[in-house]
């Protein structure tokens, strides 16, 4: 179900009261540079709905939130029951899925893939909201920032 901007938790909160049942995965991340974590949800302006449509659609669609059923033209699409139950198992009881970093700072990684394959740095920082790792790399005898898919890296033998 896509919900209005930002309005995730009050849609589901509207729907759990007329007897829908929801899921609405959470995600916690470190905060670029901040000490904290971050909680947002997994799907920005999505949530899991479980209806009948023939006796629920019209009060899931009237419900404060909620923009429409998501669909391929004016037939809803239902989300296979093995990837809910994948997204709930990560969540754990309070619905939300941790991010843990790969590499950690002063780690020193290999790039694997891409334009700058071979290559050796020192990782920098933990992965950035965009979900890449910030690598220090010493490229035409200077330092430079990278930001890197964690899938590109490897860890280089020291």
């Amino acid at each position: 179900m896509n919900t209005k901007p930002r309005k995730e938790g009050y849609a589901e909160w509207q729907l759990s009261r007329r007897g829908v049942v929801t899921f609405l995965p959470w995600i916690m991340e470190p905060a670029p540079n901040c000490a904290g974590n971050l909680i947002a949800p997994l799907f920005p302006g999505y949530l899991f709905v479980h209806i009948d449509l023939k006796q629920q659609l019209w009060d899931v669609a009237w419900t404060p939130g909620v923009k429409k059923l998501v669909g391929f033209g004016e037939t809803a699409s239902p989300v296979d029951d093995a990837v809910i139950d994948f997204l709930r198992a990560r969540a754990g009881a309070e619905g939300i899925v941790r991010v843990f970093p790969v590499f950690s700072p002063g780690v020193r990684v290999r790039i694997k893939h891409g334009p700058l394959a071979g290559l050796v740095g020192i990782v920098e920082g933990p992965s950035t909201g965009r979900g890449r790792v910030r690598v220090l790399m010493e490229l035409l005898r200077r330092q430079t920032r990278v930001e890197v898919p964690p899938e590109f890296l490897a860890r280089a033998p020291d």
